[in-house]
């Protein structure tokens, strides 16, 4: 078996089949009523409600290293993958792999829908006493694989 079947077999697992085509239909309806500007801002608006409902999971790290693996916990006991962090010259550095976004919205939709993850993290940072100048963004452009890069600082 190729790499890219493995990849596409794991893709395909990451979301409940009673859910996917509600998703994919939200998705499309979303993507055609919506600019993708107000869509990733709306995303990113559910990213930090998501996190805030689940703050309990990482509240009381207070190392990078510590918020790596309480955030790992949690994205395994909800199959979203796993997170590294990796500290950089003024910022930190964030790959999310194996979240289920293009899975569950889409391919096309992922350039907006990765909102969800830069506003958890947003939250995540903030709950922990991060400044407001700092913030998450993406890193290029994200594409199908299953690797997000964000990068969190000014």
């Amino acid at each position: 078996m190729t790499n890219e079947a493995l990849q596409n077999y794991f893709r395909e697992q990451q979301v409940s089949l009673q859910w996917l085509p509600v998703l994919r239909a939200m998705a499309s309806e979303l993507s055609t009523q919506t600019p993708a500007e107000e869509l990733l801002e709306l995303f990113s608006k559910i990213g930090e409600r998501f996190a805030a409902d689940t703050e309990e999971h990482f509240q009381d790290a207070e190392t990078l290293t510590q918020l790596e693996e309480s955030l790992n916990y949690f994205w395994a006991r909800i199959n979203w993958g796993w997170v590294t962090f990796r500290e950089a010259k003024g910022c930190i550095e964030i790959t999310h792999s194996a979240a289920p976004l293009a899975e569950a919205f889409g391919d096309e939709a992922l350039g907006w829908s990765v909102g969800l993850l830069q506003g958890f993290y947003q939250r995540a940072f903030s709950a922990l006493g991060a400044s407001d100048t700092m913030v998450v963004r993406t890193v290029g452009e994200p594409t199908g694989g299953l690797d997000i890069h964000l990068r969190f600082g000014r």
